[in-house]
């Protein structure tokens, strides 16, 4: 150890930072393999040590005062901040000795450490087997001469005692001196036992060693004694100007046989620090540690409300020593023993709070400092530089309830048997912090403190957003029932329930230190619920006013916020589907469910895909952002809903494009896939899901036969998991009705002239009013060329749809289209051409394609090409109203034309065989 201490004062000579972090680690090194011996025989670590770890703080202190960061490059500024922290943390383990070293006892300990350095520098070199004979005499007079320049600049007889005691432990080992060293020299195992004999006597504590360290403990006693005397002092005359100031007062001094039992504020201040720095040594017990910290709460209740903060806060913080994993989370016990704790601090708190307010003067001015202390709360290291102030101290309290918060989350989101006791079990708290929440909720709003209201108020939201009103109100009244009449007050559920979450919501974005994120997450909660209370267009505009689209989307590294706003889009989509607004079910729920990741966006569960793997990393991020059970949307709700408001939007849709293919319009590609599906298998059996009881359901809808669409419907377990689900079942079956009578329209409007009110009741079982309104609709739409008779008893159909076979003819056409367009890109890729001829094809306003595409406009139009089915060319004419734009795939046709052509006025078409309605 003395030899790394030469070394490390060379490197301080020449700056050398990273050496030196070297020296100092290794320091403690030597310190802790002779921990048994030095401190439980000695009493404390060697003076030169503590010298040693004093000194070499001091030297960085006062480069750093000095500005030697600003001159050393980067390299060396790192070096040098990291030996500067590691010096700070690594002497609070011995502060006390230090203070004792550099107050008062430096001269003696000097003196003390260069004998004992002396001594070991001689005991190595009777090891390494030098002069043994001389070896005595010369350390003695060695250390006699020492003592002689000692006396001579005034020292101490402590460093002539530690020489004599060097001295004559020399000459004790040697036997009798150096008739003795002579004999031994003969004997080489003799020097080896002496040599060894020697080392073992620096570690004995022999009785002048005992006075010495008694008398250095009563100096540091009394200097300790004056110390605080005169802090006592100081105090007292700071209280005679300053009233009700809390601080060390004269009676509370130490006097001569008062009881150890008594502490001062600062001596139990030192006490509790001193039994906190236990925390995470090998071997701590919990249980002694809390036992020790409760005995000295009752001494705290002396001092007032800040000392058994300052208690408290260090006991709660021992239960979060053991959350440091991302997957494991904090036992449901110390769970619960920290949350009983932080229930205790808060009427602590709001006494400490009012003491604060009393020494507010009129303009708002501290009259007294309230008394400081250091406290670390969960995952953060105390400061000693910033005092523990009012708001530090709420600020702490606020930490723990949301590391209670997040750590109940956890414990939820990571159990695997989600209908298991232990699930339910640790469900049940959430009452209990509920009610915490409500107290320092109130607390917060009654003081005013809009920066700690808004934390608390956004952990408020994130508990009571995604519930139903009858199930806040049942939480609220389990726990108004046990509690006395003064408080039950507190515990009513509001009958408006959006009012109470917009209020919350204004706490949060109130905040001036509320994040971005934090005001979006707050707007989505109220989002949510507002739309799972039916109040659809509410939360709406909320979501369009707010810009939540935008705000999600321009932070794509915050999953847990995209995963909200998925779940307000779903929630959204179901509110829509229960008031009846298809469309805007359609939209939100597609949104979710269209590529079948609703169980991946939602955070509701693994997904899988056999086409890639996922990395560690991937999946172990997807495992963070689960949701705990208790929290899940129905999948199943969310897939029926979405299906069903497909099927009433797309199965009249292509009723309406078998009429006019010339409409791309796709709704629900997913229910169309279904469809498909549903029509190439070879035996369709019954439903077994309530996908496949929605595709049954459209298929019998796209036929006109509601009976049967309604009956699949009807099994569906949707109806049961509903609110209302009744009424909501009742309005889905009259839409389906009114989509059967829609799609009877469109399929079957060209072989009639005209329909009967009173027929399409019996057909469908629906009002008279109900039809009348509806086809009103299709009329202003323009979906259906038709009008009423004037009775309104008749719809009259203007025939100007093409008929079944020339509806045939246009799908063979597009067919044929599609693939000679399939072709020519191949022969593309292979040959490099572009598919443009000049010698084969002219059209009139066309661009010269081989195909003969013209472009014929007002009435008029000629082409030539190859025909869409055979090899044989065709010349065609036509002659027609209105525009016709040339198409690719020998093809040109425009709505109007084709009613025209049917009428007999004639069409044109450029090129493909130049086929026209009215003549070909």
């Amino acid at each position: 150890m003395y030899d790394r201490i030469k070394i490390m004062k060379n490197h301080q000579k020449v700056d050398d930072f990273a050496e030196l972090i070297t020296d100092y680690d290794t320091l403690f090194k030597f310190l802790d393999k002779q921990l048994k011996t030095v401190v439980e025989q000695d009493g404390g670590p060697p003076n030169a040590f503590i010298k040693a770890i004093s000194n070499l703080n001091d030297w960085v202190e006062k480069n750093h005062e000095e500005g030697m960061k600003a001159k050393l490059n980067e390299k060396k500024g790192k070096a040098f901040n990291t030996l500067r922290a590691k010096i700070r943390k690594g002497n609070k383990v011995y502060q006390e000795e230090i203070k004792a070293y550099q107050e008062g006892g430096s001269e003696e300990e000097q003196e003390a450490d260069a004998a004992s350095e002396k001594s070991s520098s001689d005991d190595d070199s009777d090891a390494g087997g030098k002069a043994k004979s001389s070896s005595g005499s010369s350390s003695s007079s060695k250390s006699s001469t020492k003592g002689k320049k000692k006396k001579k600049k005034g020292s101490d007889s402590s460093g002539s005692d530690s020489d004599s005691d060097s001295s004559g432990s020399d000459s004790d080992s040697d036997g009798s001196g150096s008739s003795s060293d002579s004999d031994s020299d003969s004997d080489a195992g003799g020097d080896e036992e002496m040599a060894r004999e020697k080392k073992m006597m620096r570690w004995l504590i022999t009785d002048e060693t005992r006075v010495k360290n008694e008398k250095r403990d009563a100096v540091k006693e009394i200097k300790d004694k004056e110390r605080i005397a005169r802090k006592a002092d100081e105090g007292d005359k700071k209280g005679s100007k300053k009233k009700g100031e809390p601080g060390v007062k004269s009676k509370d001094l130490p006097a001569e046989g008062k009881q150890k039992e008594e502490y001062t504020l600062e001596e139990l201040h030192e006490k509790v620090m001193d039994i906190g720095k236990q925390r995470g040594r090998k071997g701590f017990d919990r249980a002694q540690y809390m036992e020790k910290l409760e005995k000295l709460n009752e001494h705290a209740l002396k001092q007032g409300p800040l000392s058994q903060l300052y208690i408290m806060t260090t006991m709660t913080s021992a239960d979060f020593d053991n959350t440091g994993s991302a997957f494991q989370a904090m036992r449901i016990d110390l769970w619960i023993s920290a949350i009983k704790k932080v229930d205790k601090m808060l009427p602590l708190l709001k006494e400490s709070h009012r003491l604060y307010k009393e020494q507010m003067d009129a303009d708002g001015k501290v009259l007294v400092e309230l008394e400081p202390f250091e406290a670390a709360g969960p995952g953060q290291e105390a400061d000693e530089d910033e005092p523990a102030s009012q708001m530090r101290l709420q600020s702490l309290f606020v930490a723990f309830i949301e590391k209670l918060d997040d750590e109940l989350y956890k414990a939820l989101q990571f159990i695997v048997d989600v209908y298991g006791t232990e699930y339910y079990e640790i469900l049940s708290n959430h009452t209990r912090f509920l009610e915490l929440l409500k107290k320092v909720y109130n607390f917060f709003e009654e003081t005013d403190q809009p920066i700690n209201l808004g934390k608390i108020s956004l952990r408020l939201m994130e508990q009571l957003y995604y519930k139903p009103d009858a199930l806040n109100k049942a939480v609220y009244e389990a726990i108004k029932k046990p509690l006395p009449e003064e408080e039950k007050g507190d515990w009513e559920w509001p009958e408006k329930s959006d009012v109470f979450m917009a209020e919350l919501s204004s706490h949060v974005c109130a905040s001036k230190k509320a994040t971005p994120r934090v005001k979006t997450r707050a707007s989505l909660c109220q989002a949510y619920h507002l739309a799972l209370h039916n109040n659809f267009k509410e939360a709406r505009d909320l979501l369009q006013l707010a810009q939540l689209a935008e705000a999600v989307n321009d932070a794509p590294s915050d999953v847990s916020t995209q995963v909200l706003y998925n779940r307000v889009l779903a929630q959204m989509g179901l509110s829509a589907f229960r008031l009846g607004r298809i469309q805007e079910a359609h939209s939100c729920l597609m949104e979710v469910c269209m590529h079948n990741k609703a169980k991946e966006l939602l955070a509701q569960g693994l997904a899988f895909s056999k086409f890639h793997d996922k990395t560690p990393d991937q999946e172990r991020d997807e495992r963070l952002r689960q949701l705990p059970y208790h929290m899940h949307i129905n999948l199943e709700i969310l897939e029926s809903a979405h299906y069903i408001t497909a099927m009433l939007l797309e199965v009249p849709n292509m009723a309406m494009q078998s009429m006019d293919p010339s409409l791309k319009r796709v709704i629900s590609r997913v229910l169309r896939r279904q469809l498909e599906q549903y029509d190439k298998s070879a035996f369709t059996g019954p439903p077994e899901n309530a996908r496949e009881s929605v595709t049954t359901a459209a298929r019998r809808l796209q036929s006109g036969d509601w009976q049967l669409a309604v009956d699949a419907l009807d099994g569906l377990r949707i109806w049961e998991h509903l609110a209302d689900g009744k009424n909501v079942k009742q309005m889905i079956f009259e839409k389906v009705h009114i989509e059967a009578m829609r799609t009877y329209l469109f399929a079957y409007a060209s072989i009639y002239e005209a329909f009967h009110i009173d027929q399409l009741v019996a057909m469908f079982e629906l009002p008279a009013k109900t039809i009348h309104s509806t086809v009103s609709k299709m009329m202003i739409k323009e979906e259906i060329a038709a009008f009423w008779d004037e009775s309104s008893k008749y719809v009259l159909i203007q025939h100007t749809e093409p008929t079944t076979l020339q509806r045939l003819a246009l799908l063979l056409a597009d067919r044929g289209t599609q693939a000679v367009e399939n072709n020519e890109r191949m022969v593309d890729q292979k040959t490099g051409g572009y598919g443009f001829k000049d010698d084969q094809g002219k059209g009139k306003g066309g661009g010269g394609r081989w195909d003969g595409g013209g472009d014929g406009r007002k009435g008029k139009g000629f082409g030539k090409g190859m025909g869409p089915v055979s090899d044989d060319r065709g010349k065609g004419k036509g002659k027609g109203r209105g525009k016709s734009s040339s198409m690719p795939g020998a093809r040109a046709r425009g709505w109007e034309n084709a009613r025209a052509a049917a009428l007999g006025r004639g069409s044109q078409s450029g090129g493909g065989g130049g086929r026209g309605w009215g003549r070909a």
